[in-house]
């Protein structure tokens, strides 16, 4: 049994009043755990963000690299880098930009390489002798495989023109440049593709680790179709609804991180108990930050089973606010939604699948 919503008849206005955030409090919160889309190499977005190659012939340097951006959005840096001349570098280097990443915890990128390590590069309000410093994080990209690379901001090294800046730090509110360099000094051919650059919030979460143990009255099923929480949302059939908020709300990127997350999923017929007139006006961008908000109640870091949700009773969802997990006339609820499916175990977390729109409390 599904308990019909309290909510069934409560209008956008009354909505956004009672249940949400305001917008800085809803953008601050939100901006927390997912993170921010930095590149994701779209032909508007690289027009917009103007990349180009700069090589140590500036410096009288023989390097050369040119870029490469793909019709799927990935962004190819390839060349040969030289050590003649004291040349040794080359860099992908974005247009000025201004970025606010203070919410965030460091950078997250999707590479695959050659087995060589590059530097992701942040130009920041700092200044050494009135030119930027630049702030470096390193990463070895794996020779043919896609991988996931983090760089936490405290791990960003301050240098201007070959000089190291120690006591230089990285302010991450004030973002004016992104780069990728490969300085390694090893002479030869290199080639990097990366699929986007994110930034990683203070969200994260760690699988629990616990076995996967049927709950009273829903029978646990383990996912054997695509393995990531998105695809298995798209390929299930029951949450287009969901889908379409998600995108709307620029939350899809960001449960591709390598930290796992727990999702419970509204079904298409779960967002038809709300009125037409709210869904559609949520989906407005104008009222993205109450979206996000609403959405952030259905997500819980870590892979939280069923049976660890119910032995812990409630479990505080990445909005702010707890579920509490009951089990009630043989049905298990999640507040006052009732699940209809428990434990889709995906490579990055687990789904629930709630027969209800769970609503942020007053």
């Amino acid at each position: 049994m599904i308990p019909d919503s309290p909510f069934a008849a409560i209008t956008l206005s009354a909505f956004v009043l009672l249940t949400f955030p305001s917008e800085g409090e809803a953008d601050e919160k939100s901006a927390s755990w997912r993170g921010q889309s930095i590149a994701e190499f779209t032909s508007e977005e690289n027009d917009r963000m103007g990349w180009q190659v700069v090589n140590d012939g500036v410096m009288g340097g023989l390097s050369e690299g040119k870029l490469e951006f793909t019709r799927e959005g990935i962004m190819k840096f390839a060349g040969t880098l030289s050590l003649q001349n004291n040349g040794g570098f080359t860099t992908a280097r974005s247009a000025p930009v201004e970025l606010n990443l203070s919410s965030d915890l460091g950078i997250l990128l999707l590479v695959k390489g050659d087995g060589r390590t590059y530097e992701a590069r942040l130009d920041s309000d700092a200044l050494y002798r009135g030119g930027p410093v630049s702030f470096s994080g390193e990463f070895t990209a794996t020779a043919g495989e896609w991988q996931q690379v983090k760089i936490p901001f405290s791990d960003f090294k301050g240098s201007w023109r070959g000089t190291n800046l120690p006591d230089e730090k990285l302010n991450p509110a004030d973002i004016r440049r992104v780069s990728i360099l490969l300085g390694d000094k090893k002479e030869g051919p290199f080639a990097l593709e990366v699929d986007w650059i994110r930034t990683y919030g203070k969200g994260q979460g760690n699988s629990t680790g616990r076995p996967n143990t049927p709950a009273p009255a829903i029978a646990a099923k383990t996912s054997q179709g695509p393995s990531n929480l998105i695809d298995t949302v798209v390929a299930d059939g029951r949450f287009g609804t969901l889908k379409k908020a998600l995108d709307a709300a620029g939350l899809t990127p960001f449960f591709q991180w390598d930290n796992k997350l727990t999702l419970f999923a509204p079904t298409d017929e779960a967002f038809a108990k709300l009125p037409r007139e709210t869904l559609s006006d949520l989906l407005k961008p104008e009222n993205k930050q109450q979206l996000i908000s609403l959405l952030s109640h259905h997500v819980v870091t870590g892979q939280v089973l069923l049976a660890d949700a119910l032995a812990a009773k409630e479990a505080k969802t990445i909005h702010g606010a707890p579920l509490a997990f009951t089990f009630t006339k043989g049905d298990v609820l999640a507040n006052d939604a009732a699940l209809v499916d428990a434990d889709m175990v995906c490579a990055d977390g687990v789904i629930h699948v709630v027969g209800s729109v769970l609503l942020p409390p007053r």
